[in-house]
C-alpha cells in the first residue's frame, strides 16, 4: 500500500508509511484504482486527488458504484457542476465523509438561506468545517437566537457570506455578545448591530476597555466613546499604536480638536498616509499659496472619492506641479480605510 501511494497518488514515502497504517495491506489495485478514476472523470488532476486523499485516505477503499457515485449525482442534482463538486469535496471532506441524506440537507438549508451554489461553494472554501457542523445542536439555534434580535432572513445571508462565525459558532457565546452590545447602548434595529457582533467577537472586553482609556486620555468621556463606538464599531479593532499617530496627526497637524473628532469617528478608519497626510497637505497648501478655496470642512474633503478629489484639489492646479507630485508619490491606494 505503501508503495502504491507513492507511485500512483505522489506520497512522499513518510506520508505514504503513516497513512498506509490506516489502510492495511494491498491485496489488489481494483479497489484504490477504481476511486482514482472516479475523482479524475469528475475533473479532479494529479494535485487535487493527492490532496483529497492524503486528507482521507480510507476513501482509497470506498465503493465507488454504491458510496461515490451517488453522492456525485446527488450533488448534481442540487445544480452543482463538476467543478463545484471538486472544490466543495476539496475544501470539505464532510461532503463524502457523512451520510447522504444528513449531507444533502445541510447543503438544501444553505443553498435556501444564501441563494445561490456559487456563495455556499465559496463560503466551503473559506471554512473547511463548514459542512461539518450539526444543524440542530449548532446551526439552529443560532439562527432562532438571531431571528429573535430581527435579524431578516436577508441579513442571515449576509452573515453566512461575511461573518459565519456568527451562525456556526456557540450558541451561549452569540447569546454573551448580543448582551454586550445591549449594555454598550445598541439598538437592534440599527445597522451597525451585525457589524458590533463582529467586532465584540474579536475584541476582548479587556481590549474594549483599552480603547476607552486610550480616548479618555485625549479628553472624551465614556458616552463620548459609546457614541463613537455604536457609529464606528471597527474603531476598536485598530491597535492603540495606530490610533496614537492619527490623533496625534489630526490634533497636531491639522488642528481639529478631539471633541470634533468624537463627532465623526470614522476618520480614524482611513488610512493616514494613504488619505489623511496627503489630502491634508495639498489643502492647506494651496491655501498657502493664496488659492481661495471653499469653506470646507477636513472631514468633508477626507471623504470625498479619490476621483472627485483629484477633479477638486489636485487636477485643476497644475500651475503648483510641486502638490501634484507631493500627491502623486504618497502611498497608493488612498481609497482603502
Amino acid at each position: 500500500m505503501a508503495e502504491y501511494l507513492v507511485s500512483t497518488c505522489g506520497f512522499d514515502p513518510d506520508q505514504a508509511a503513516k497513512a498506509s497504517k490506516l489502510l492495511g495491506r494491498l491485496e489488489s489495485r481494483h479497489q484504490p484504482d477504481s476511486v482514482l478514476g472516479f475523482f479524475k472523470s469528475y475533473g479532479f488532476d494529479n494535485t487535487q486527488v493527492k490532496k483529497v486523499i492524503s486528507v482521507n485516505p480510507r476513501w482509497l477503499l470506498l465503493d465507488v458504484e454504491k458510496t461515490l457515485a451517488p453522492k456525485f449525482r446527488a450533488l448534481q442534482n442540487l445544480g452543482f457542476s463538476c467543478s463545484d463538486i471538486t472544490h466543495l469535496i476539496r475544501s470539505n471532506n464532510h461532503v463524502i465523509s457523512y451520510k447522504s441524506q444528513n449531507i444533502l440537507s445541510k447543503i438544501q438549508l444553505w443553498q435556501g438561506l444564501l441563494g445561490s451554489n456559487d456563495s455556499l461553494v465559496k463560503l466551503c472554501k473559506n471554512n473547511r468545517w463548514f459542512l461539518g457542523y450539526s444543524i440542530e445542536k449548532r446551526i439552529q439555534p443560532n439562527i432562532e437566537i438571531l431571528r429573535d434580535c430581527g435579524i431578516t432572513d436577508q441579513q442571515l445571508s449576509m452573515i453566512l457570506r461575511y461573518r459565519p462565525f456568527l451562525i456556526t459558532g456557540n450558541a451561549e457565546t452569540l447569546k454573551a455578545l448580543i448582551s454586550r452590545a445591549d449594555g454598550l447602548g445598541l439598538a437592534r434595529t440599527s445597522g451597525m448591530f451585525l457589524p458590533t457582533l463582529s467586532m465584540l467577537q474579536t475584541v476582548s472586553e479587556k481590549n474594549f476597555k483599552a480603547c476607552l482609556e486610550f480616548f479618555k486620555g485625549f479628553g472624551w468621556s465614556e458616552d463620548d466613546f459609546l457614541a463613537a463606538f455604536r457609529k464606528a464599531p471597527t474603531l476598536v479593532g485598530l491597535s492603540l499604536k495606530s490610533l496614537q499617530r492619527k490623533m496625534e496627526f489630526l490634533v497636531s497637524e491639522a488642528g481639529c480638536a478631539p471633541s470634533y473628532l468624537a463627532l465623526r469617528p470614522d476618520i480614524f478608519l482611513m488610512s493616514l498616509e494613504k488619505r489623511l497626510m496627503p489630502r491634508h497637505r495639498i489643502v492647506t497648501g494651496l491655501k498657502s499659496r493664496g488659492v481661495c478655496i471653499s469653506n470646507l470642512s477636513m472631514y468633508t474633503y477626507m471623504k470625498y472619492s479619490e476621483k472627485k478629489f483629484l477633479q477638486k484639489f489636485v487636477n485643476c492646479y497644475k500651475e503648483y506641479p510641486e502638490f501634484i507630485e507631493l500627491y502623486n508619490v504618497a502611498p497608493k491606494n488612498r481609497n482603502a480605510l
